[in-house]
């Protein structure tokens, strides 16, 4: 309690000024305003103004307000004195979205990690997902590659499953695939629901973790009226050094003699071209650019959040070729009819274009080609010799816009090719329009008893356009015969209906609540495509599929459709006593029309508890910790993220057969139906610590878990002579166990507010079980070289999986010295120079059975490390995000096609006893396989990574008056400033392709360094 008294005299000083919210720029009304050592205090005005007189005694200001952090400001001997409060996001009171519903912070017994607006706006992102990289303990964020569009790799404690490890989406309630159709701006909180106990109340799709998606809704507020904008440039972050034309005629000579071929080049003609083919590919300064306008406002009886966005990035390769725009619009509304009867809506709809390239690809990658393309070829081919050459008189060659030809190599084959001329073909492009909303209505029937229903829909249409005209990129890569255009058109809806009876009671110091519901949803896909040949027209634009000329009368239609459905029941209860003992226990019960009439249903429980141990008497004082709460859960989630009907045997009637010699169109079983397949059950058990030091301005949290997911549904391999595709079936077990720590220090300092936040994840991957007799599952591949990563039991999903060497054969005697235990050479083939492979079974024989785990693609530990300070006007922001103790396979270099480049790494290689013992000898003739898949590609993943630095200025209010502004804040920042590693690659940060694709660089679309200014302004 405060009081306030006034002392006027002529000789007193007054002290004026404005407080507002330092998030949105609104004044804020009722600020206590106490000058400190006295009993003198006022309070500010419904503009957010103050004016006190002051006393003596006292030359410190303190503000404080409910939800905002209490500022001290010297006074200085100042008339007037301006302020603005963060949020105090950190206290006890904060409101957590659990599903279903909220609870105070104090009160939650399992793990959620939030992220706020605030946190957003401090980091500008360009998809939902990307803003909680590096803020949420427990969730790795990676985004997959730099191409304008591409989604992040989002995993929540691990890689949960052999399948779809991705969490389950929900946003205002409606469970989603995806979230990258959302405006970030529109966010107004993200809850990750990382233990069972916490995402039981999702069941049977929440095994690897539930990400609750709020956006902004209104409040009882004046009209006010936002427009946000931001423009960026974005450059390559690095370029990998190449060899240039001398050193790779050099090398290539080299290659030949070691081969015992002839030298293909005369080293004393200067090259006519050194083309260096990562400046061609890479766009200077390519644009990204976001504007936003926002309304909200309401009284009383309703309130409104309403925003209207656009958001245009082009790519660092190709620019408007690889192209991602989007159009957002969204509703959010709360109306207040009675006492006991509101209603309200949130809706969302965006228009998304897409154009994209091959971003992490050894066939037809336009920076795989970049990296290998040959230096000597020119970009544009413009000498007349070589333009009266077949390959450019017999061919369609590709021509620039302005009609320059593009350069044809007559030495590297393959798929690698004139990466610019690769990118004029592209013309591939995805539309799609996407609305997701729902209505409710909730009615309290008596006092505590509330019944809300929530009916929600998820409507999306996509079209692709795709058109391929005549090109001769070489003799492997070419359309010299016929052009083609193909389209496709999906459309998928999703109805969601869900009714809640929510009961709340609090006698004396005892609170609980008991909540029952269901839900019942229906998802309906269907795809038309076409394909048509000899279109007459060359504008990608203006195609389709009824303007063939060809008599052969090639054209072709496809289609598809899928059903499936889910009903479920659900109930959870909650019960806390003065916040000092906590419960909650959680049962659902769930149906999927994906399984069979034996496994069809599921049921999922849980359990929570916490003790806030600080409330008890018998605590001793520790010292300058103030809260101390013990957390403990257990629970069961489900996954069944597979496809449709594999528990049928569903026909397909475009079987061939053969009979007679003649070719037959049939019917058959696509696949082997497996009636007895069953949802994934990942059981978790989490121990806790929620941690108050300093009155709160830290906060840390330590939880350790122990995940163990079993039955998962993988493709069971099958003899291809049984003619069907594989069944699915229940054939493992993984375990995920690991610990998290999130710390944030929040505190003042005369005008200076600052905080600083840590937080950090380690986890442990193990394959605990494979039924198959192999006990093993076979991974994604690299190039033409085969299987690059393996998963068995006791060994992590998705290790890579090759030969182990032991340094390179200095001369003969150390290659007739390494022997096996029949004492013959293991390498007879081998030569100086050449890869020294070990035996690791000791069987004699260098193969296949000597392959073994020779690197980790997935992260020991991930951190995240973010600040920020406001000093008056000003604020400055950082995040800083890194990954430890995982390897990366560096597979951008083709070493199976002759003529292609290298790095200058390749300079370094064995030339001589002696001169390298990691880089073998170059050779176009590799006898001793040197370049089979091996530990020679794995190279230390590790990385530190500046993500994000922002620097604001917030107008005076002084000069806000004169313009007519309620606020405007102007700010530079800069991504991906710079990176710490030792990884060799453009992009140390790579996304997962799928479970069994983790980690592999095939060329991968490197992210940019952006700079971006911008402002936010509010009327």
């Amino acid at each position: 309690m405060i009081s306030f008294v006034g002392i006027f005299s002529s000789n007193a000083q007054n002290i004026t000024g404005t407080v507002k919210d330092g998030t949105t720029g609104w004044s804020l009304p009722g600020v206590a305003v106490l000058q400190k050592g006295t009993l003198n205090g006022t309070v500010t005005d419904i503009d957010g103004n103050y004016v006190i007189t002051l006393q003596q005694g006292g030359d410190t200001l303190e503000f404080s307000y409910m939800g905002y952090q209490t500022m001290a400001i010297p006074i200085n001997g100042r008339s007037k004195i301006d302020v603005t409060l963060a949020e105090n996001l950190l206290e006890l009171d904060e409101i957590v979205v659990i599903g279903y519903g909220t609870q105070k912070k104090k009160v939650v017994t399992g793990a959620i990690s939030t992220v706020g607006a605030e946190d957003i706006s401090k980091v500008p992102v360009l998809q939902a997902g990307q803003a909680m990289q590096g803020r949420a303990a427990g969730v790795q964020v990676t985004n997959q590659s730099g191409q304008p569009g591409d989604p992040p790799t989002i995993r929540v404690r691990g890689v949960g499953t052999t399948g779809n490890s991705d969490p389950l989406y929900v946003v205002d309630g409606i469970v989603v695939s995806s979230i990258e159709y959302l405006n970030p701006e529109d966010i107004e909180q993200i809850d990750v629901l990382k233990d069972a106990a916490s995402a039981a109340i999702y069941g049977a799709r929440a095994a690897n973790g539930v990400i609750l998606v709020s956006t902004k809704a209104g409040k009882k507020s004046k009209l006010s009226l936002s427009y946000s904008f931001y423009y960026g440039v974005q450059n390559a972050a690095k370029k990998i050094d190449m060899l240039n034309s001398e050193e790779y005629m050099m090398m290539m000579n080299e290659g030949a003699r070691n081969a015992g071929l002839s030298e293909p080049f005369d080293l004393n003609e200067i090259p006519a071209y050194n083309t260096n083919w990562q400046d061609e590919i890479f766009v200077s300064n390519a644009p990204m650019v976001n504007h936003n306008v926002s309304v909200s406002g309401g009284n009383d009886i309703s309130t409104f959040s309403s925003s209207l966005s656009y958001f245009s990035q082009e790519g660092i390769i190709g620019g408007d070729k690889s192209k991602f725009e989007r159009i957002t619009a969204r509703l959010n509304s709360r109306h207040k009819i009675t006492e006991w009867l509101n209603f309200g809506n949130n809706l969302t709809f965006s228009h998304v274009t897409r154009m994209g390239i091959a971003s992490n690809s050894s066939f037809n990658g336009v920076y795989s080609s970049a990296l290998n393309m040959e230096p000597l070829l020119p970009v544009y081919e413009t000498n007349s010799d070589s333009l009266a050459l077949p390959r450019y008189t017999d061919n369609p060659v590709v021509t620039s816009p302005d009609g320059k030809v593009y350069g044809i190599s007559n030495r590297v084959s393959g798929e690698v090719v004139n990466p610019l001329a690769l990118l004029e073909i592209q013309t591939g492009k995805t539309r799609v329009d996407k609305a997701v909303g729902n209505v409710f209505g909730e009615v309290e029937l008596i006092k505590g008893l509330k019944l809300k229903s929530n009916l929600g829909v998820d409507l999306a249409y996509v079209n692709y356009d795709s058109y391929k005209p005549l090109y001769y990129l070489n003799g492997a890569q070419k359309n010299v015969n016929k052009t083609s255009v193909y389209k496709s058109v999906e459309r998928y809806f999703t109805w969601q209906w869900e009714n809640t009876l929510l009961y709340t009671k609090s006698i004396k110091n005892h609170n609980f609540s008991v909540l029952i519901g269901t839900s019942a949803s229906e998802s309906r896909g269907e795809n038309l495509n076409g394909f048509n040949t000899m279109v007459p027209t060359d504008d990608p634009n203006n195609v389709y599929l009824d303007m063939s000329r060809d008599t052969a009368r090639e054209a072709q239609a496809g289609g598809g459709a899928f059903h499936e459905a889910w009903f479920s029941t659900f109930g959870r209860i909650t019960y806390d006593y003065k916040g000092k003992y906590s419960f909650t226990g959680i049962i659902r019960r769930d149906g999927s029309s994906k399984f069979g009439p034996n496994n069809r249903y599921g049921n999922f429980p849980s359990l929570g508890v916490s003790w806030l141990l600080t409330e008890e008497n018998f605590m001793p004082q520790l010292g300058p910790v103030n809260y101390l709460k013990l957390r403990a859960s257990w629970g069961i989630n489900g996954n069944d993220k597979i496809g449709n009907y594999r528990y049928l045997s569903v026909m397909d009637y475009s079987r061939a057969y053969i009979i007679g010699g003649t070719r037959l169109i049939g019917a058959s079983p696509r696949f082997i139906n497996n009636d007895d397949i069953h949802w994934e059950e990942s059981e978790q058990i989490d121990i806790a610590l929620d941690v108050g030091i300093f009155d709160d301005r830290l906060i840390a949290t330590l939880d350790y878990y122990i995940k163990n997911t079993k039955g998962l549904l993988e493709i069971v391999p099958i003899p291809g002579h049984v003619g069907n595709d594989a069944p699915v079936a229940n054939v493992g077990s993984v375990r995920n166990n690991g610990f998290e720590i999130s710390t944030q220090w929040r505190h003042y300092v005369n005008e200076v507010n600052y905080s600083i936040g840590i937080n950090g994840s380690y986890n442990v991957n193990t394959m605990t079980y494979i039924a198959n007799d192999e006990k093993s599952i076979q991974g994604a591949s690299w190039s033409v070289a085969g299987p690059v990563t393996r998963t068995e039991e006791g060994l992590p999903i998705a290790f890579f999986y090759g030969w182990e060497t032991d340094g390179i054969f200095q001369n003969e005697a150390e290659i007739f010295s390494h022997l096996g235990p029949d004492g013959k050479p293991l390498q007879p083939n081998a030569e100086p120079g050449d890869v020294r492979f070990v035996d690791i079974n000791n069987d004699g024989v260098i193969n296949d059975d000597d392959r073994k785990m020779i690197g980790n693609p997935t992260p020991d530990f991930t951190l995240g490390f973010n600040g920020s300070v406001e000093y008056k006007n000003f604020d400055f922001s950082f995040l800083i995000v890194g990954a430890f103790g995982h390897q990366i396979f560096n597979g951008s270099q083709r070493r199976d096609l002759s003529y292609t480049n290298s790095t200058t790494k390749l300079l370094d290689r064995w030339t001589e006893e002696g001169s390298s013992n990691s880089v073998p000898r170059y050779t176009w003739s590799d006898k001793n396989r040197n370049y089979r898949i091996s530990d020679l590609y794995i190279e230390n993943g590790d990385y530190v990574r500046v993500k994000n630095v922002q620097i604001g200025y917030n107008l005076p209010e002084s000069v806000l008056k004169k313009i007519k502004m309620k606020a405007m804040r102007v700010f530079v920042s800069a991504e991906n400033l710079f990176t710490i590693t030792n990884y060799t690659g453009a992009d140390p940060e790579i996304g997962a392709m799928s479970s069994f694709d983790i980690g592999i660089d095939r060329g991968i679309y490197p992210q940019a360094r952006t700079f971006r200014f911008g402002t936010n302004i509010t009327f």
